[in-house]
């Protein structure tokens, strides 16, 4: 049974004031995903957001690492939402979850699993049957495993979100927010329910919120207009933040943002000077490891870098911020701080890697098979990563036509990369002729997060034309580069896609920073373990390494990268690198 040495409470709404166990309460509340931070750290970032005067934790749960796989549950290890809880409560800290079922968050597909993509019929975020159907199964399954946590129950977990930001959508559907409400109570949700939207555009709180649960706000400045906004809809109702943007995120490609943190400070004040209430997001940002960013998709697609640092209070490793300083000293009257800060470490260069070409080991480093017609990676039960399409268009010529690239694809005949298309920028149609195969390794950059385009299906949506002549038989390999073997065979750059291998040694583990400086675009592994995408166009130029996926004496770097390399090279480092150029195998520092 779950003790936390909590006395049975409820957060309950009393006009425009909000009391737990009959007494006024004020929410002072920091988000801080469980699923961006190795586990080994979860204690760490809760002492410091217990520490900077804050009384809660918010969360949200991601389905898609819950469940990835239809009917394989898994709570372990970066998943386990429950011991992420646990050590909140530990903490004397409350809990705020938001299982969605979608979330947002710049996250893969908004949480939602991959799988889904595959059912005939379905309409994602609506009342429609079969989405209902696993929603509803997703949900249950998860808030049983959240009640013995609830206040009402001893615990420390005090309200629970029904979906997320539905109202930015742009479809209203009063019938599938009710749904999902019912869901909760016919579950045992005895706690306090909400629904947050955005307030840019006035449609969105209306459409996104429901008269059952409570209406919070979401927004980055200008409170007094926010409030005046949920005021109109829900008279005489707590003021409540429930995302105050205190940073942002950044595509790659683009400027890194930033924003002063006095800004910040002076948002939190007035909504406290008002009697409201606030959840920072972020608190500490942390990292969408693996293939697990996501893509902005509202008339542009525009993927998530890998770091999901946000500006906030504690940046990606876990050190405190001049926002974090400010924020303690308006909460608690001290900028005094009782824990040690133990700064990244740099480990130096790497060197020697042994190359293993992606396309020559596709037996080991992926699952083949062929097929008669085109299949989109959710349809060959492929998540993330890349999918490789194989054809003889011996006797064909003309443009390489594959409709929209889902996401970046590089085209090879015969062996030589002939063009690359990639959705959401300008790209060149190639011709082929003459050529007896084509390979077209395809990259999912990660599926859309946000807006309209959710529904987001990754690969070879059409089938294959060249020029007039549709193709119609293709070898099909799905990689899964969540586990590269130990036995493949060298190759020596030729500029195809390859897996780069060495070792390293370190003494003291601690965090650092990856800069693949002699390497272009493609993940890198420490131990087995995958820190991310990286990608030379910037903002971020370096991987973040957690302590905790480090062992004293010998580790693995792997570096799986999408263009040949002549002197592959990677340093660890102590800082983040970003929007600094990196030419060749050297940084450059102005």
């Amino acid at each position: 049974m779950f003790e936390t040495g909590y006395i049975s409470m409820k957060l309950e709404v009393k006009g425009d004031k909000l009391y737990l166990d009959g007494n006024i309460f004020t929410l002072k509340s920091g988000a801080v995903h469980y699923f961006r931070i190795h586990p080994s750290q979860w204690r760490d970032r809760l002492m410091k957001l217990k520490e900077c005067g804050l009384n809660t934790v918010e969360t949200y749960i991601a389905w898609n690492l819950f469940e990835p796989r239809q009917n394989e549950f898994s709570s372990r290890g970066i998943a386990d939402f429950e011991k992420f809880i646990d050590i909140a409560a530990e903490l004397g800290l409350y809990a705020i979850v938001r299982p969605g079922p979608y979330i947002c968050a710049e996250w893969e597909m908004g949480g939602l699993p991959s799988w889904l993509l595959n059912i005939d019929g379905i309409k994602l975020r609506h009342y429609n049957e079969k989405f209902m159907r696993y929603a509803g199964r997703y949900l249950n399954r998860v808030i049983d495993m959240l009640k013995p946590r609830f206040s009402t129950a001893g615990g420390n977990i005090i309200a629970i979100q029904a979906e997320n930001e539905f109202g930015g959508l742009n479809e209203p559907d009063d019938e599938y927010l009710n749904a999902i409400y019912d869901i909760y109570i016919a579950a045992g949700v005895d706690i306090l329910i909400f629904t947050s939207d955005g307030v840019w555009n006035e449609k969105h709180l209306a459409w996104g919120s429901i008269e059952r649960a409570l209406a919070c706000a979401n927004f980055g400045s200008d409170p007094e207009n926010a409030f005046a906004k949920v005021e109109e809809l829900r008279p005489g109702t707590p003021k409540v933040c429930m995302e105050l943007w205190n940073g942002w995120f950044d595509q790659w490609g683009a400027p890194h943002h930033t924003r002063e943190p006095r800004e910040v400070i002076d948002v939190v004040k007035t909504i406290l000077d008002a009697g409201g209430h606030f959840n920072l997001y972020m608190f500490c940002g942390g990292t969408n490891f693996g293939f697990m960013n996501g893509s902005n998709g509202n008339g542009v697609f525009e993927p998530c870098i890998t770091s999901y640092d946000y500006g906030a209070p504690l940046d990606e490793s876990g050190r405190i911020t001049p926002q974090y300083t400010m924020l303690k000293k308006l909460l608690t009257g001290s900028e005094e701080v009782s824990f040690r800060q133990d700064a990244p470490k740099a480990y130096g260069g790497v060197r020697g890697f042994r190359r293993f070409g992606m396309l020559q080991n596709s037996d080991k480093l992926g699952r083949r098979f062929k097929n008669t017609k085109r299949m989109c990676m959710e349809e060959c039960g492929q998540l993330y990563g890349y999918i490789l399409y194989e054809a003889d268009i011996s006797g064909m010529s003309g443009i390489v036509d594959i409709g929209e690239p889902r996401d970046r694809a590089m085209i090879y005949a015969d062996g030589v990369l002939i063009g690359e298309y990639e959705r959401g920028r300008e790209y060149t149609l190639v011709e082929v002729s003459g050529a007896e195969k084509i390979q077209i390794l395809i990259e999912n950059m990660g599926r859309v997060n946000y807006g309209p385009w959710i529904f987001d299906k990754k690969g070879l949506i059409q089938n294959l034309k060249i020029g007039e002549c549709e193709v119609d038989f293709y070898d099909i390999t799905c990689y899964d580069t969540e586990n590269i073997p130990d036995e493949m065979t060298e190759s020596g750059n030729d500029g195809m896609p390859a897996v780069y291998r060495a070792d390293f040694i370190v003494n003291g583990a601690a965090d650092t920073y990856l800069l693949p400086c002699g390497f272009t675009k493609g993940v890198a592994f420490v131990n087995g373990f995958n820190l991310g995408r990286y990608w030379n166009i910037g903002p971020q130029q370096t991987l973040y390494v957690p302590a905790g996926v480090l062992k004293e004496g010998v580790n693995r770097l792997e570096i799986s990268d999408l263009y040949g390399c002549e002197n592959p090279e990677a340093e660890f480092v102590s800082e983040p690198v970003t929007d600094r150029p990196v030419s060749g195998n050297r940084r450059i520092f102005e």
